[in-house]
């Protein structure tokens, strides 16, 4: 019993901490809202466009996705966020070694995608219609890029020379918050923006913020979009949630698994000690028989099969209790934020099986309280 109740412990707290662990990755700030986004992928199967036509058609989607009703803004950018990064060389003037400093992503917009993202700017603008490839170069960076390059210092206004030192200053016209655009865990926001129309790029996605949760917005959103795609090509709409939520899947399986086991454990440790608790009342029947027939009262009879469950489930609650404490080490690195220590996770679970070990030990305490004295000193 002692066994059973332990494993029961160690099996719930690793639930709790997992669980935990779970709610703490799934409040962290992406930087980027979620829910209301999907991503628009053309693919062009068996369609060779020159890049004037693929820029046309490109536009005429996002001409279209803006038209559909639930549909609130429509962007054009290059990388999806928690999916792939892009990188390009650049140099600061007055910085030694950009490449030291870490890894810098990024990425390349029309207007309206920080307010299609729902990313905040925090200090200067984001993309207008006025950045076009004509007017001076512009860019905007997170403020992670901003402190690594220029701490202590305003970055607006900053020079940024993509591709080389001969190159013409990208002049830092805005600041946004960080985003996670690679890891939810260790991205550190180093994030940078271009304007899409200022750039060269290969190839750009659409996406789309939608009123409300996008997912049941995205097939309506395909059915629309299709008939613009030249021959066998088509689209893909995948709503930002899906992307993001594989990120959380290690997670939750460890809390789903040791739950799982856990409750399995508890419900074993609960039927074990109901099936010794009864068997002990029976074997007991004349005692538990004399002692009401000498006044004891039902509840001391029911205290005291009762305390003899509690003593079980404490011995379990503190055998498991030191195992957890002694695996924590191990368990500790596939947390986050959170100890494998936590109190209130132990104090639960230990609540938890104190109640499973009452309920279990009740029922046969109940019917020894309502024993026969006249029958049960007759019985052998």
């Amino acid at each position: 019993l002692v066994a059973q109740g332990a494993l029961s412990v160690f099996l719930l707290v690793g639930a709790g901490l997992f669980i935990r662990s779970l709610q703490n990755v799934a409040s962290i700030h992406l930087g980027f809202d979620v829910e209301p986004l999907l991503y628009v992928s053309p693919h062009l199967r068996g369609q060779h466009l020159s890049k004037e036509q693929n820029t046309v058609l490109l536009q005429r989607l996002q001409t279209q996705a803006g038209s559909i009703a639930g549909v609130e803004r429509v962007t054009q950018l290059t990388t999806v966020p928690m999916w792939e990064s892009m990188s390009q060389s650049f140099t600061v003037p007055g910085v030694d070694s950009v490449e030291r400093l870490g890894h810098f992503n990024l990425q390349m917009a029309t207007v309206d995608y920080f307010r299609t993202m729902g990313t905040r700017i925090v200090r200067g603008r984001g993309f207008d219609s006025t950045d076009i490839a004509s007017s001076p170069r512009v860019t905007i960076i997170s403020v992670g890029m901003a402190k690594a390059l220029w701490p202590g210092q305003n970055a607006l206004g900053k020079c940024i020379k993509f591709g080389g030192d001969t190159m013409p200053c990208s002049s830092v016209v805005g600041i946004a918050e960080n985003i996670k655009a690679n890891d939810l865990i260790e991205d550190n926001g180093l994030q940078y923006y271009r304007a899409l129309q200022q750039t060269d790029p290969r190839n750009a996605v659409i996406f789309i913020r939608t009123r409300g949760d996008a997912r049941r917005l995205a097939e309506t959103v395909r059915k629309e979009l299709q008939p613009l795609m030249p021959g066998a090509s088509y689209v893909t709409v995948t709503p930002m949630h899906d992307i993001v939520d594989p990120n959380l899947r290690s997670w939750r399986v460890g809390a789903t698994m040791f739950l799982l086991f856990g409750i399995l454990a508890l419900i074993l440790a609960a039927i074990g000690l109901y099936s010794v608790i009864a068997y002990n009342v029976a074997q007991r029947t004349q005692e538990l028989g004399l002692r009401i027939a000498l006044g004891a009262h039902a509840r001391d009879v029911l205290r005291m099969i009762l305390g003899e469950g509690l003593r079980f489930g404490l011995a379990g609650i503190i055998v498991g209790a030191l195992i957890a404490l002694a695996a924590g080490h191990w368990v500790q690195p596939m947390l986050y934020q959170e100890s494998a220590r936590d109190p209130l996770v132990f104090a639960a679970v230990a609540v938890v099986l104190a109640i499973v070990a009452l309920a279990a030990s009740a029922i046969p305490a109940i019917r020894a309280t309502r024993l026969d004295p006249s029958i049960a000193l007759r019985t052998e």
